[in-house]
């Protein structure tokens, strides 16, 4: 257990909703913890009173743990400035792993806890095991090793099978089953100041990691925003003997859908200025009621250093002025002088077969609406077995040789995931139809790869010609994952 790969972190509840902005209990912590935590990995959950994030599939892109674990502080300590200093997190090989880690280190901070072994931690740790602690405690028991120690029949009948399959998957011996955050179809969130503020000032300064949460929230969704809506609650009833109502607001609206927190931090400033505050604010609540799709502006294909224009003498002589080299602008240059070929861009196809949903077309002659399409939001993966796609395919299959009735890739294969049965393709010419059985199989030497067998059974051998009798099964190789 303690030489697998660690792929989970986990740091208390309270440390990245403050950060995100949000102070509240139930659904606005959540949504504090989604806006925040998701920045790092698309998979994070709420787990009792800690936030945990799965981290295998982000290591790489954030350059290990340790970046990864300096990028979660930094942002913590940029937008929580009143956080205690030490970011006190874990990790482990699973969720509970961590969490107990986690557990370890806030009541004994000198333990070092990731060097804690799994059999070596503390029943108070795991939430299924405290219920149980009074008999396991009378039992001789004072760890997870000592409980996994006792015969389990007997345990499983005085636990239950809950807490059984609990310290199972602590253990990693059993999958585990999250609820995984995600983002909100609308931006809703609230920020509890703790403190009565008086002025502009200290109403924009609240206002700041609310923002922050409005930007990721855009970007997650490829999203502008529209109009902007800023409500205070008011912590008194009555000024000057004048009844005030619980709420204000004010609104604010853009020309064009944007992302730039900073211009719209600029708008309120203004907004807020010229505001006559009748009673000190408590509480702050943003909203986003009005947004649409969001296309970024073409970023310059040249260095900043030839962002001047200066795309050698021609370019300087022609006077166009222009800041940057925009993309239409460089398939033209490259398409003119090597050919319209040398710039592709992929067409999606409406093809259920991997190697046929989506051709190659030169940049020059896409379709207008092909470059300015857009996923709608609300589209979800229609099949679940859409997230195991591979993200390479390899050119053609690739025929795979059997060893004992078991397809081989340098070594056997496990088949880990599957099937996924396909049928398509019946519609082209002959014999271009897919009818298999696709799987996710695994060796060391090769990782995980995505691979089918032919369900098309191949011609019986005669038995005169000294074959076997039996039908012979073809499985191919067709995408990996690293």
């Amino acid at each position: 257990m303690d030489g697998m790969e660690r792929h989970w972190i986990a740091w208390p509840h309270g440390q990245g909703t403050a950060a995100a902005g949000g102070q509240e209990a139930g659904s606005d912590a959540l949504f504090s913890a989604a806006c925040w935590a998701l920045q790092f990995s698309p998979r994070v959950v709420v787990l009792e009173e800690a936030v945990l994030m799965e981290t295998a599939s982000v290591l790489r892109l954030w350059g290990g743990l340790d970046a990864l674990v300096d990028a979660v502080r930094q942002q913590l300590q940029m937008h929580a400035p009143a956080q205690p200093p030490d970011f006190v997190w874990a990790q482990g090989a699973t969720a509970w792993l961590a969490l107990a880690r986690l557990r370890l280190a806030q009541r004994f901070p000198a333990a070092r806890p990731a060097l804690v072994g799994a059999d070596a931690l503390p029943l108070w740790t795991l939430s299924a095991l405290q219920p149980h602690m009074p008999v396991l405690q009378r039992l001789g028991c004072r760890s997870w090793g000592d409980v996994r120690a006792l015969p389990r029949a007997g345990l499983a009948r005085r636990m239950g099978a809950a807490s059984m399959k609990v310290l199972d998957q602590a253990y990693g011996l059993l999958p585990e089953a999250h609820e995984w955050l995600s983002w909100p179809e609308r931006f809703v969130l609230r920020h509890d100041l703790g403190y009565p503020a008086h002025d502009a000032a200290a109403v924009l300064q609240a206002a700041r990691p609310l923002l922050r949460s409005l930007q990721l929230w855009l970007q997650a969704r490829h999203h502008g925003v529209l109009a902007l809506q800023l409500r205070w609650h008011h912590d008194l009833r009555r000024m000057d003997g004048e009844a005030l109502p619980p709420w204000d607001a004010l609104e604010i609206r853009t020309a064009q859908p944007t992302q730039a927190m900073a211009h719209l931090e600029r708008l309120l400033r203004e907004r807020i200025a010229r505001l006559s505050w009748r009673a000190p604010v408590d509480m702050l609540e943003l909203q986003a009621p009005e947004t649409t799709a969001f296309a970024a502006e073409a970023l310059s294909c040249l260095p900043p250093s030839l962002q001047d224009g200066q795309d050698g003498p021609a370019s300087t002589r022609d006077g166009a002025g222009a800041a940057s080299l925009q993309w239409h602008e460089w398939v033209e240059r490259v398409g003119a002088r090597w050919g319209e070929d040398c710039v592709q861009i992929p067409l999606p196809c409406a093809d259920h077969r991997p190697e046929a949903m989506q051709q190659w077309i030169p940049a020059a002659a896409a379709p207008p609406e092909h470059a300015a399409a857009r996923r709608s939001p609300a589209a979800g993966c229609a099949d679940p077995w859409q997230g195991l796609w591979p993200p390479w395919l390899l050119p053609q299959p690739r025929p795979l040789p059997l060893e004992r009735n078991r397809p081989c890739w340098h070594g056997p294969l496990q088949l880990r995931a599957g099937p996924y049965r396909l049928e398509a393709g019946w519609w082209d010419e002959e014999g271009a139809a897919a009818v298999r059985d696709y799987f996710v199989g695994y060796n060391e030497a090769v990782g995980h790869v995505w691979i089918y067998r032919e369900r098309v059974q191949l011609p019986v051998r005669e038995a005169g010609a000294g074959g076997a009798s039996g039908p012979s099964v073809a499985w191919y190789g067709q995408g990996v994952y690293g």
